[in-house]
């Protein structure tokens, strides 16, 4: 642990995170952090560090230099604080981190309740879901995925029959089903419909109420209608931080950012 104060709500602590790929800091002594169940939303230009930053929290990327710490004040909770740096993807998915990409991976061919039994957490295989019966306990945590992503209607349609936002909705189903205290969301505005936009700000806020979520994100529209904490990256650093209309009239991040 490192000798520092970190403020007891934290969920997630980066400090001084550097990373350099053949002599250019991808991440340049990054430092911020993510309260527990906050909303915040990441911006920047391309080559900003921001797909970095999230390889690092994933177990992706190991930094040269710096702390990476999950529920840092943990041991109020009975918990262990955990330097993701010692641990790989797999690991931080299991220690309760969530990352969706920008394109979705749901499997076509099956149906969307097909597609979050297999992400039911503790059914690690296809082989298990074919040859055990889910619990009812299962089976409700699968209801209740269905109603927070607003896909009850569509239980019994393949993953090949939705749209590119209820594809999206799906992926954020099967993570919900890991049980996470932290979900990474990578450009979910990306090819989506207006109203599947908006939609996507509301669920997002919703499932912040019980866990964290960082959602890196270009659309200026989308991350209005977050109405979240805004960190402007730049150059493997953070330029700006706080409302969207604050980091907005920051002349710095006009000239990096918002002016092109």
């Amino acid at each position: 642990m490192v000798d520092k104060h970190i403020p007891d709500d934290t969920l997630l602590y980066l400090d001084n995170v550097t990373v350099s790929f053949d002599g250019f800091k991808a991440l340049n002594n990054l430092s911020f952090l993510v309260k527990n169940q906050e909303l915040r939303a990441i911006i920047g230009p391309n080559g900003a560090g921001k797909s970095t930053m999230m390889d690092v929290i994933t177990g992706k990327t190991r930094p040269d230099t710096g702390d990476v710490l999950f529920n840092p004040n943990s041991s109020m909770q009975l918990k262990s604080s955990i330097d993701l740096t010692r641990h790989d993807e797999a690991e931080v998915a299991n220690l309760g981190i969530g990352r969706k990409f920008q394109k979705p991976s749901v499997i076509e061919s099956l149906t969307v309740w097909e597609n979050l039994e297999l992400a039911l957490k503790g059914r690690r295989s296809p082989f298990e879901s074919m040859f055990k019966g889910l619990s009812s306990e299962g089976a409700n945590k699968i209801d209740e995925a269905l109603e927070k992503i607003r896909l009850q209607d569509r239980r019994d349609f393949t993953g090949a029959s939705l749209s590119h936002g209820q594809k999206q909705w799906l992926e954020i189903g099967m993570l919900l089903l890991q049980d996470p205290e932290l979900l990474l969301i990578d450009e979910p505005a990306a090819g989506m419909t207006d109203e599947e936009t908006f939609r996507t700000a509301d669920l997002l806020r919703e499932l912040s109420s019980e866990r964290s979520v960082v959602v890196v994100e270009h659309d200026m529209a989308f991350i209005k209608a977050l109405d979240c904490r805004v960190m402007v990256l730049h150059e493997g650093s953070v330029l700006a931080e706080g409302s969207l209309e604050h980091v907005q009239q920051d002349q710095q991040v006009i000239d990096v950012y918002l002016g092109r």
